[in-house]
């Protein structure tokens, strides 16, 4: 009761610090009117139909780059039509010199360097969420959903829509349809009750590096799906009830190397599934998938961890991406950071590592993921401007098959039988702010439950020029002894995020010793408090050495609840965009908090040195074909520590049908103090030394707009050498002790994806998949060369996959 009544109180204070909200004076009056018509214009991309005069055009593009407020340098002019089924969209673009338009071609949702043209729509009429339908002269389609007034976005959305484009002597045009079934609104009670959407047009001329804007909002503002302009003329729109199927057929063949516990396979399998789409109404979606298959995405990257935290890597999955904009709770870190719904939970992959397989026992099977046997989920948002998800999925049970050297067999379980359950209400308030809730669950046979709920709210006020935004979380979850635990955390901010120069931002949290999310969360540790704060001086009026710039000075301070100061930091950064458009960042910080309470594995406080670092990094003109960026940083502490790191980034554009990104990242640290074991209840320190090489390669081949070739590699090498090994005590002291176990570590790996994708017919798709994974984790030996490094990368058998999968869209 009494937690019930804090809850009472606390969004009761929520409500009424809201109140004293200003109007807004930053709505874009323009106006495009849109024209009803029986007989829709063919989409060829040659405005030379007749009915194409009927509208009065969108035109007067205002710049936002690089002269911001003047009028766009080329002439531009969008016409709207409308009949039953979509909305059409006929764009001119003029330009006095057409020959040098810039048309790449690339696959669906590159944003790569480009002439661009881009619809925008707000069809709730939220002045929050938006659609985004952009194309460049080559035809390349970039789809995306906006939300958090267009400082987020969703780019797994993949609707069916059309457009052609044709490159001609005044410049390029294109005519675009857009179907009203992949579109949410609510539509009126009367269908001569005229319909209002707000819209936004925007132009991106490559060789300029221009962007101009039909409703346009300066730099020093605030916000951007709530100042645009409106679209009129929308009557009697047709309430859909869609239905798409999407079912699919897979064929796998997987070789798996030898191991001491796993012997060599060679598995041929086939499944199929299907994915399921039907609109509940014109603002309501049911989405619903039976086991589904993403042997299609790319593979998460290598990386050495050798803290406490779990390593977080962002979801690439497409059922559970779509609707992120409902579904998202943050609560620290970035967007896609840290929160209470980590989808990643269901379906996670599985690692050898998870199961102890007794001595004289092998493995000839083991599974990559959790197998999801279904999942289901409705998202939307009502008239009221209440948004709803509700997601619902069953996980299957995962076992692997012991066999003795007799050939008896026995089993093991790896993953039990799971029910994820997420419910997600965000509810409009004044012009562009919300409140919201969310409620998660998670069943596990032989488990006892795991419940978590957090409230949030964002509120912006005074034309969008301060926010107050936070969180407050709660969860009730079961330690490994089976006690019940109740935890909670918690988050507020507040901040002026416009203004022509001056910005700032104060906020605090706390998560309490028994705040647990990570049954369907993602948090990295419980236990702690503390305040931030930043200052921020920008100038966007471009000068005669650098377009813009902006210099950050942040500060944070921590501790934990047992009263031991556990961060204090200082940070200063600075970025800005020189007049010939190469970008450079310098940045430095240091941290002087007292203590790590985690280092020691659970055995107390070690008191950490004093830590500074020192980094600049440099990018060339993103225009040109071939791109250079360079990041040196070099950090130490008042102990011995020192360590360097180098990234080199290179992205080639030999053809304008191809491009290539190659990265390389060099870290070495040196004499690093650092917990190497726990014997006997103390810890074990000592020296650490690592060196780091992480080659990264990404290709995309476009060979038509419908067919492209993809290519993922990275080889990774890690290695680390402890010396002068002691036994920490107190919290600061040590004494030599006698350690004769091997710490060092050495570990390669090489991982590998080729996806060909082929758009057959629209909407339906064809993949074809060559994975390769090797790895090499056994050697701890750390003198060894870069030479013999990478040959121990490779002489590991490989781990081999190939994959066709191919779906068909039907749409009912």
């Amino acid at each position: 009761m009494q937690h019930y009544l804090k809850r009472r109180v606390i969004l009761a204070a929520l409500l009424s610090c809201i109140v004293f909200q200003s109007g807004y004076s930053g709505d874009n009056p323009r106006t495009v009117v849109a024209v009803r018509v029986n007989n829709p214009p063919t989409v060829d991309g040659y405005l030379n139909e007749n009915i194409w005069k009927q509208a009065e055009p969108a035109t007067d593009f205002i710049q936002r780059d690089p002269t911001e407020g003047q009028l766009a340098s080329e002439k531009t002019e969008i016409s709207v039509l409308y009949d039953n089924e979509a909305l059409y969209f006929g764009c001119r673009f003029y330009d006095s010199e057409p020959d040098k338009i810039v048309a790449r071609l690339t696959r669906r949702d590159d944003e790569i360097e480009s002439d661009w043209g881009s619809i925008r729509i707000d069809s709730y009429n939220d002045n929050q969420t938006g659609f985004e339908f952009t194309f460049n002269p080559a035809g390349v389609k970039v789809d995306i959903i906006q939300y958090n007034d267009g400082e987020s976005e969703d780019d797994s959305w993949d609707p069916v829509w059309y457009f052609e484009t044709v490159i001609t002597s005044e410049g390029w045009s294109a005519e675009v349809k857009i179907p009203f079934r992949v579109l949410r609104y609510r539509t009126e009670s009367h269908d001569s009750v005229e319909t209002t959407w707000g819209i936004n047009f925007i132009r991106t001329i490559s060789r300029k590096q221009e962007s101009s804007y039909w409703a346009f909002t300066p730099k020093s503002q605030e916000g951007f799906i709530s100042r645009f302009g409106r679209i009129a003329g929308l009557k009697n729109l047709p309430r859909p009830r869609i239905m798409e199927l999407l079912p699919f057929i897979v064929a796998k063949q997987n070789y798996n190397p030898p191991s001491e516990a796993f012997v060599k396979t060679s598995q041929f399998s086939y499944n199929a599934g299907i994915d399921f789409k039907y609109s509940l109404s014109s603002n309501f979606t049911l989405d619903a998938t039976i086991n589904p298959d993403f042997g299609q995405v790319e593979a998460d990257p290598a990386v050495l961890n050798l803290t406490t935290y779990e390593t977080f890597y962002p979801e690439k999955r497409p059922f559970f991406i779509e609707g992120t904009q409902i579904l998202h709770f943050t609560t620290f870190g970035g967007e896609f950071g840290p929160g209470m719904f980590y989808s990643r939970r269901i379906g996670r992959a599985l690692s050898r590592d998870e199961i102890d397989i007794p001595e004289g026992r092998h493995v000839d099977e083991f599974p990559q993921n959790v197998t999801i046997l279904g999942a289901t989920k409705i998202t939307g948002k009502t008239h009221s401007g209440l948004s709803v998800g509700v997601l619902e999925a069953f996980t299957e049970r995962e076992e692997v098959e012991l066999i003795d050297n007799s050939g008896g067999k026995s089993t093991a379980t790896v993953a039990p039988f799971a029910h994820y359950n997420v419910i997600r209400l965000k509810q409009d308030v004044l012009k562009n702010s919300n409140v919201g809730m969310i409620f998660t669950s998670v069943l596990q046979h032989t488990r006892n439950p795991a419940f978590a709920n957090g409230y949030d709210w964002d509120v912006k006020f005074s034309d969008n020029m301060y926010r107050l935004d936070g969180f407050l979380a709660f969860t009730h979850t079961t330690n490994r002894a089976g006690d019940r635990r109740t935890g909670s955390a918690g988050k507020i901010s507040f901040g002026k995020n416009a203004g022509e120069h001056w910005l700032w931002s104060l906020s605090t949290d706390f998560t309490s010793k028994r705040y647990n999310v990570n049954d369907l969360g993602f948090f990295r540790r419980p236990n702690d408090y503390g305040a931030t704060g930043s200052c921020t001086y920008k100038e966007d009026v471009p000068a005669k050495l650098l377009r813009n710039y902006r210099i950050e000075l942040g500060v944070h301070e921590r501790d934990n609840f047992d009263g031991a100061n556990i961060g204090r930091s200082i940070q200063l950064e600075s970025s800005g965009l020189f007049s010939n458009y190469w970008g450079a960042e310098i940045a430095g910080s240091c941290d002087i908090g007292r203590y790590d309470d985690r280092e020691t594995r659970g055995l107390g406080l070690y008191q950490k040195p004093s830590s500074y670092k020192l980094g600049a990094a440099v990018e060339t003109d993103e225009r040109e074909n071939v791109i250079v960026s360079l990041d040196q940083s070099f950090g130490f502490d008042i102990k011995e520590k020192r360590s360097y790191n180098t990234e080199i980034g290179i992205e080639l554009k030999p053809f304008t049908w191809m491009n290539w990104n190659c990265e390389y990242s060099y870290q070495r640290t040196e004499r690093e103090e650092s917990w190497a074991t726990n014997l006997d209840n103390y810890s074990i320190f000592g020296d650490r030394n690592t060196i780091t090489h992480d080659m990264i390669i990404r290709s995309t081949v476009t060979f038509t707009r419908e067919l492209t070739l993809q290519v993922y590699g990275q080889l990774f090498l890690a290695k680390g050498h402890y010396d002068g090994f002691r036994q920490l005590i107190g919290t600061s002291e040590f004494i030599p002790v006698i350690f004769a176990e091997n710490k060092d570590f050495n570990d390669g790996s090489f991982a590998l994806n080729v996806v060909l994708r082929w758009e057959y017919i629209t909407g339906s798709t064809l993949y074809l998949v060559w994975s390769q994974a090797r790895s090499n984790g056994e050697s701890r030996n750390y003198y060894t060369n870069f030479g013999e490094d990478l040959r121990g990368a490779f002489d590991i058998a490989p781990a081999n996959g190939i994959e066709l999968k191919v779906n068909y869209w039907f749409s009912i």
